[in-house]
């Protein structure tokens, strides 16, 4: 069983402070999350991503932008973790 993970995006250069996501995949290099798809967020762009830490608060990992592909409800978008 599958349950969806939520988290945010801090996203450079956005005027909202966070992006709500939904995380489809998370690998040892990265994470695959859905984002709405009028959100344009280039590969090379930076950001963080924020999630939950079920009862020890929130996580934070600095991401980088590898990948995006639109549909017309959400848009897929592929992030490699940064070191």
């Amino acid at each position: 069983m599958e349950q969806p993970m939520e988290g945010w995006l801090r996203w450079e250069g956005r005027v909202l402070p966070v992006i709500p996501v939904k995380i489809a995949n998370f690998s040892a290099g990265g994470v695959a999350v859905w984002v709405d798809p009028r959100l344009d967020l280039c590969p090379g762009g930076h950001g963080v991503l924020i999630t939950q830490a079920h009862g020890r608060g929130c996580g934070y990992r600095p991401v980088k932008g590898c990948w995006q592909v639109k549909g017309a409800n959400r848009s897929l978008v592929g992030l490699a973790f940064e070191r």
